[in-house]
């Protein structure tokens, strides 16, 4: 019998396909009672001539996520919001920390899972496959810990943070 975590990513998973509009850029089914095993990366940038656009990356998974009875808690545990302008191949990333369970803007790491990685890495590799040349965005948090938090995921892939002095703040740049 197949557990709630699994019926839960089956039914989102489902959805996604089923939805035109989302592209899935990654994805892992693999059960397990300990960590994220089960996620699934997806998008609703859709490269279609469009110039400038806003959209997002999105990370699902059920752990940690699912109520008693077998239901997703939140639709998407991170996401990474940017614009995207093909007139001058640039993206742009403002990365906000925000409150509450269900609210989730830009990179939010939900409870330290890994999460937030997950989405730099997919949208890392969406604008590689655009051919992006610069990658720019700024960073604002609630203390200095989670700025560092936010500064270790950029610089993993390859980002160039500055942090304002003494400030939970900051800019961050990459360029092909």
């Amino acid at each position: 019998m197949a557990s709630e975590n699994d019926q839960a990513f089956a039914r989102k998973l489902a959805q996604i396909e089923a939805d035109s509009k989302l592209t899935i850029l990654s994805s892992m089914n693999q059960t397990s009672d300990d960590g994220v095993k089960q996620y699934v990366v997806y998008t609703d940038y859709r490269e279609g001539g469009q110039r400038e656009s806003t959209n997002s990356i999105f990370v699902y998974t059920p752990y940690a996520n699912v109520d008693k009875f077998g239901h997703s808690i939140v639709d998407f545990q991170a996401q990474l919001l940017f614009e995207t302008n093909k007139w001058k191949n640039e993206m742009h990333i403002t990365v906000l920390e925000t409150l509450g369970a269900a609210s989730r803007l830009a990179v939010y790491d939900y409870q330290n899972l890994g999460l937030a990685q997950l989405a730099v890495k997919a949208f890392c590799n969406l604008a590689n496959k655009l051919e992006i040349e610069t990658i720019d965005g700024n960073i604002s948090t609630f203390d200095r810990e989670s700025f560092n938090k936010v500064e270790h995921i950029l610089t993993k892939y390859g980002f160039e943070v500055k942090a304002a002095p003494s400030e939970a703040s900051g800019t961050f740049v990459k360029r092909r």
